[in-house]
């Protein structure tokens, strides 16, 4: 399955930020010590080091590659992220890339190309696929 696929290759991504919730509670949970998805009865558990969660692949309706102006700071151009959407138009996941427009010490910078690789990359290779998109 595609989107299991995806899920296991964005586990393998340093530095991306799994957001889960959207609405009034919000979990930001970084990449530290990410484990191998596991995957049974139409939902997928991801974990980290010090968090988990488990999401419903049922529910998922369609998956976006997205790259979207920063909403917190308008001197960074761009964010890029996949986002995991409901049939309602709800978001219960998002993964964030590490900005390319960002150092290594989180400061604003030039861009940075090579940080944009990877999102690149995976979009080309799951975009078109199974109701994947880019946005």
């Amino acid at each position: 399955m595609v989107i299991e696929d995806l899920i296991r290759d964005l586990a393998k991504v340093p530095g991306i930020v799994w957001v889960v919730g959207s609405g009034p509670v919000v979990s930001e949970n970084s990449s530290n010590g990410m484990k191998a998805p596991e995957f049974a009865n139409g939902s997928v558990t991801i974990e980290a080091d010090n968090w988990h969660f488990h999401l419903n692949l049922d529910r998922v309706d369609r998956v976006e590659f997205v790259e979207q102006d920063d909403p917190h700071d308008a001197r960074i151009p761009a964010m890029y992220l996949v986002r995991f959407a409901g049939a309602q138009g709800e978001s219960p996941v998002r993964c964030y890339f590490p900005s390319p427009y960002r150092d290594d010490a989180g400061e604003i910078s030039a861009l940075q190309p090579e940080k944009l690789k990877t999102f690149e990359a995976l979009r080309d290779a799951y975009a078109g696929r199974e109701g994947i998109t880019f946005v």
